[in-house]
Parts: C-alpha cells; sequence; structure tokens
C-alpha cells in the first residue's frame, strides 16, 4: 500500500474534524534520464489505492497526473540534491497519457468511478484517441562550418569579466552560455569541475571534446567574454535562414556530424496530424520545430527516444 496510515492518524490529530484529502496521489514517478526501470503504472494497484482512499479514509483526493504532459524547452529541471536530470516529459504514468491517448489506467479507473453506486455524473464515453502520421525521414544539413561560427550569431546580453559569470549574473535563465578567452601560454590539462551541466570545449574553433571552471595547467585562466544565447524563435528562423543561405551547396566533412552542431531541415505536413521526433542515432541535443523549442533528446543515455509534436 503505497499510503501509511500513520501519517494519516498524524493529520487527523491535529486537524481535528477537518475533511481529509490527499492533495496529489502519485500514480507513477517523474523518469530520469539513464533510468531503467518502466515508468508504466500497475492499474490494479492504483484501484486499490483510490479504493483505500475513499472507503477505508472517506477522503477526497487528486490523481497526480490525470493528464500527462510535457517538460517544453529547458523547463525539465532535475530531481532532488543529486541534480539527477529529467526527462523531457512530465507524463507521470498518467491516465490520459502525454500525447492525449487513452491508457489501461484511465479504463480502470473509469469502470472504479462507474461502480460507485450514489456517484451523480456517470463517465462519458471513451474518447478516440488521435490519430498521428508517419512523415518519414527528415535531411539534415549542418549550417556553419562550426558550432562557434553558428552561435556568434545569437548571441546578446554578453559581459567581460575577469572570471566566467554564472547565468543568473547575465541573467540569462535558461540554454546556453557562450564563454570565450584567449590563451596566454599553451598546455596540456584544462579543467573545469564546476560546471552543473555541460561544457563543450572549443580551441581556435576546433572541438576538443567534453568536460566538466576553468584552468590550464592548474593556472586559472581569466578575462572571459561571456555571452546569452538567443534561442526565441524569432532568432532561430533567422539564423537558419541567413546560414543556409550563406552556406547554399557547401559541403561539411563527414565527421562534423559528430561533433556540436546547428542541424537544420523541413518536410511537410500533407495532413495535419500528431507525430513524433525519433532521435535515435544521434547523441545529445536540443530538438525545435517551426522555431519552437520541443525539448531535450538524449537517446544514448535513454529510455527516452521519442518527442511527441501536436501538429493539429
Amino acid at each position: 500500500m503505497l499510503f501509511k496510515s500513520m501519517f494519516l492518524g498524524t493529520c487527523t490529530s491535529l486537524l481535528k474534524e477537518s475533511p481529509t484529502i490527499c492533495t496529489e496521489y502519485w500514480v507513477k514517478w517523474l523518469t530520469i534520464w539513464g533510468q531503467t526501470e518502466g515508468n508504466t503504472p500497475d492499474p490494479a494497484s492504483v484501484i486499490d489505492n483510490m479504493n483505500h482512499m475513499y472507503y477505508n479514509w472517506n477522503a477526497s483526493f487528486n490523481v497526480y497526473m490525470i493528464h500527462g504532459g510535457t517538460n517544453f524547452g529547458f523547463m525539465n529541471g532535475a530531481y532532488s540534491t543529486s541534480k539527477a536530470p529529467v526527462t523531457t516529459s512530465y507524463d507521470y504514468g498518467a491516465a490520459i497519457s502525454e500525447n492525449g491517448d487513452i491508457t489501461p489506467t484511465y479504463k480502470a479507473v473509469r469502470s472504479w468511478i462507474q461502480n460507485i453506486s450514489d456517484w451523480p455524473q456517470p463517465p462519458l464515453d471513451i474518447p478516440a484517441n488521435n490519430p498521428a502520421s508517419n512523415y518519414g525521414q527528415v535531411t539534415l544539413q549542418r549550417i556553419g562550418s562550426n558550432l562557434i561560427s553558428t552561435l556568434t550569431q545569437i548571441q546578446e546580453t554578453c559581459q567581460q569579466s575577469q572570471d566566467p559569470i554564472t547565468f543568473e549574473q547575465l541573467d540569462h535563465g535558461y540554454g546556453y552560455v557562450l564563454y570565450t578567452t584567449t590563451l596566454i601560454a599553451g598546455g596540456k590539462n584544462l579543467t573545469a569541475p564546476y560546471i552543473d551541466d555541460y561544457g563543450y570545449v572549443f580551441v581556435n574553433n576546433v572541438y576538443q571534446g567534453l568536460r566538466t571552471r576553468v584552468t590550464l595547467d592548474g593556472v586559472a585562466l581569466h578575462n572571459w567574454y561571456s555571452c546569452g544565447i538567443n534561442l526565441t524563435k524569432a532568432a532561430i528562423d533567422q539564423l537558419a535562414s541567413n546560414v543556409m543561405n550563406e552556406n547554399k551547396g557547401a559541403i561539411f566533412p563527414e565527421k562534423a556530424a559528430s561533433t556540436p552542431g546547428v542541424f537544420v531541415g523541413q518536410f511537410v505536413a500533407s495532413v495535419l496530424q500528431d507525430t513524433f521526433f525519433d532521435s535515435r542515432g544521434w547523441g545529445k541535443g536540443q530538438l525545435f520545430v517551426n522555431g519552437y523549442n520541443l525539448g531535450r533528446y538524449w537517446p544514448t543515455e535513454g529510455p527516452q527516444v521519442t518527442i511527441g509534436m501536436k501538429l493539429i
């Protein structure tokens, strides 16, 4: 049983005659990148808990979530002090799935309500799921010869500082910040241990790899230029248009696809229906459709490999 009667006893002893309510009955929980276990609830267990609250406790409750959602853009965040990153999903094993489909849990909850003898409003008919279309493969073209040259075209709110500054100091809420400095001497070991998320390192516009405050052979690097990256729809649309025109007919080496970059493609939806972006074969990044940031894909980490797209 999910619920602990001892907690109910504590509440009733403090609140006396107040009504009992479970404000958030978690059908399931959020999903973390790299999580191996599934997030699909057992309908029988869901109903057992609802029976216990309704008949044993005479309690009201909110099913959380009854309708799944998603974490658009960079709103997925991380869970707990471990900063475990949450997937591009707010489904929580909901009775109505993230893309609006009916699940076995929905049918079980509907049947449970239908069998309550004194329930004044019988459930409505089960709605049909939304149709979805497969629009086929989309060919993507890398724009710009390297990521730095591309991002400098949409940088904003830049500041000069002795040391790298935080997103908050830059008044840049989400997304990416481009940090640049000039090396005055050579070195071998670059370290940046205080990056909370990911840091992509380039030297002379050449990708060096993934590093996690920044020292070179133990000596702090100073005089940084920090710029927030503008990821609004207008900026993304303009970037794609400008850079694709500038690089029309250009051919970049195959290995470019294995380094960080901006890739653009298009497809025509002859019939407007829901669809899904299948990210398998890619690494980690953000998906924009019509300039709108749908969220992060990270199929190499899983378990999520698709991102839903509502075209209607």
